[in-house]
């Protein structure tokens, strides 16, 4: 239950919507029932919930402070607090495995699938950022170059596993395994949205703020696609390569649109292809 009212909480960031009795976003609402469910269902220690408090100070201190190095300290320890979720390092959550060890394909390496709660909160606090609190109507009205847009989202996933066909990191493998339903709901809302929220909504947007008339527009990014790659490196450099390339993609689509849910979209779409269509992860 925690796993499903945390991806409803998600889901309900793009909810231009407050209840009028406490005057609290939904997902604020949401997300405190998911907090204490996970804690009930033991996904959550105490640890857990201290951290989850912690995290929201920052959230709150980031968005609300009115002083300029005070906001910037809270953004730093914000974002700081967020890649250490992120990537597991933070103790108090107990991650739900779905599937272990599992060879997707015949000559793959095996492949893990994790509900993970901490990660799941970054992408949902970092959305809760990205938003200022709450998304307003006037976000929905604002999509910029949209057939450029639609290009971009269409080239990316053609490029990266075009280009991890010919580096031998794929080949082609159609299947349909069967917790397939699992991986596409926890890959779009426990890991695309986490990493976009990250790289494109909080990243490139930051830069692309700090570096406003100094410097090519296009340097924020190529900076976040870079680092995106980077963060990839386990898979090796050649994987590494195609992140960024994706990465380059993923934020194009932000660029043109402003709208961080298009770049969740392009990530989900190429990670869904890759899944469905190709050797996954990667050969062996």
């Amino acid at each position: 239950m925690p796993f499903y009212l945390l991806g409803l909480s998600i889901l309900l960031v793009f909810v231009p919507y407050k209840l009028p009795a406490i005057k609290a976003p939904l997902w604020c609402v949401c997300c405190l029932l998911a907090v204490f469910s996970g804690f009930m269902d033991d996904a959550l220690s105490v640890q857990g919930v201290l951290v989850v408090l912690v995290y929201a100070s920052l959230l709150f201190a980031s968005l609300k402070t009115h002083s300029v190095w005070l906001r910037r300290a809270a953004v730093c320890a914000f974002a700081i607090l967020s890649l250490t979720l992120a990537m597991h390092l933070l103790p108090g959550f107990t991650n739900q495995v779905m599937v272990q060890n599992h060879v997707v394909s015949v000559d793959g390496r095996p492949f893990s699938l994790y509900a993970n709660f901490d990660k799941g909160l970054v992408g949902l606090f970092l959305l809760g950022y990205f938003f200022k609190g709450q998304v307003t109507i006037g976000y929905f009205q604002a999509l910029q170059q949209p057939r450029r847009a639609v290009m971009v989202l269409i080239m990316t996933p053609c490029l990266a596993l075009g280009l991890a066909l010919v580096l031998g990191l794929i080949q082609f493998d159609v299947k349909l395994p069967n917790f397939w339903l699992a991986f596409l709901g926890i890959n779009l809302l426990f890991t695309c949205v986490a990493e976009e929220a990250f790289f494109r909504g909080f990243l490139q947007r930051e830069l692309s703020i700090w570096l406003a008339g100094k410097t090519c527009i296009w340097v924020a990014p190529i900076v976040s696609a870079m680092l995106f790659g980077i963060a990839h490196m386990g898979g090796g450099v050649e994987y590494a390569i195609v992140a960024s390339v994706a990465g380059l993609g993923y934020g194009g689509v932000y660029y043109l649109t402003k709208r961080i849910e298009y770049a969740i979209l392009c990530h989900f779409i190429l990670n869904g292809l890759h899944f469905l269509f190709f050797t996954y992860p990667m050969l062996a």
